[in-house]
């Protein structure tokens, strides 16, 4: 994974006093606030490593199955293994994380902050927002000094990552948690995703396929292009061949994004990587591009997606 960032990330908890970890939190006249608050999401945000060390974000990871085997997402699964397990007719099922593993890292989080702000993939494809809602509930209850928030972005992918990042950026710069949630609800709606499986052989596979099947007409040689928007993914066009789905993609862009400034563009692939090469480029010599992120397609999408797909994110900068 790569990451490009707009300016130099603020390391979380710099003018933190007495040791305590996270963001410190001003008050809205800009006096300085006791009040200091961690930042969590799930694996499907795809953050790139140095973008969590660099805003001590805390990642709760999914899970895959294959058969009686479980792994966890980032944690003792790589992509390589992954998808080399998927190409030899390995059959993937995926979970998200329990409310008993939100709610052990919120009560470590508990105990040296003030708030904790949890932020999450689209409630309406994975049921990680509701185990942490379930687990802010019990936390409540158990450290009531602590505030708890928990988000639905309506996002998966760099598009909920740019999310997580540009709140944890803004509590660090010092502002109140309500104005930060306030921020999640003004950009989580400006973000698109669109991403392109190689084959639909992995949609079928998983169950998915049959809200697209009138729209890629039971051809397994066209490639949907899939967009997310309210929370589901949804056909948005089709297209062939990999090199038409690269330039599709850079023409819905420029639809949703006519100023041809972009706040972040996020390229992602499934062992792809020079189509996501070609994506950069084509992107690079359209738009104005703020930010940059580069992340491979984990596990947990990557069963629905299959090797080979191609994806990117991105939202009208300001």
């Amino acid at each position: 994974m790569a990451w490009t960032p707009k300016v130099p990330p603020v390391v979380a908890g710099v003018g933190a006093t007495h040791g305590h970890r996270g963001n410190d939190v001003s008050s809205s006249d800009g006096v300085p606030a006791s009040q200091r608050v961690r930042v969590v999401t799930d694996s499907l945000a795809w953050l790139p490593k140095e973008a969590v060390d660099a805003h001590g974000i805390r990642v709760v990871p999914l899970h895959v199955n294959f058969g009686d085997e479980q792994f966890t997402e980032t944690v003792d699964l790589t992509n390589a293994e992954f998808y080399r397990r998927l190409r030899a007719g390995g059959k993937p099922t995926t979970s998200q994380p329990s409310p008993g593993e939100f709610l052990e890292t919120f009560a470590e989080l508990a105990r040296d902050a003030d708030a904790v702000l949890s932020i999450h993939a689209s409630a309406k494809l994975s049921g990680t927002h509701q185990s942490a809602m379930i687990a802010a509930a019990t936390a409540r209850a158990q450290f009531p000094g602590v505030r708890f928030e928990v988000v639905d972005t309506g996002l998966v992918a760099p598009a909920q990552g740019m999310v997580v990042v540009n709140a944890a950026r803004a509590l660090a710069a010092g502002t109140p948690i309500d104005d930060v949630l306030g921020l999640v609800a003004r950009l989580a709606p400006r973000m698109h995703a669109l991403i392109v499986p190689d084959t639909i052989e992995y949609l079928v596979r998983g169950g998915r396929v049959s809200r697209f099947q009138g729209f890629v007409g039971g051809l397994l040689n066209v490639r949907p292009i899939l967009n997310l928007a309210d929370g589901l993914v949804s056909p948005r066009d089709r297209v062939r061949t990999r090199a038409r789905s690269i330039e599709r993609m850079v023409e819905l862009a420029a639809e949703d994004a006519p100023s041809r400034r972009l706040g972040h563009v996020g390229l992602m692939h499934a062992e792809a990587p020079e189509a996501r090469d070609e994506l950069r480029r084509q992107f690079a010599g359209r738009f104005e591009v703020d930010e940059w992120l580069e992340v491979e397609i984990g596990p947990v999408l990557g069963a629905h997606a299959g090797p080979g797909a191609i994806g990117v994110t991105y939202h009208e900068a300001d």
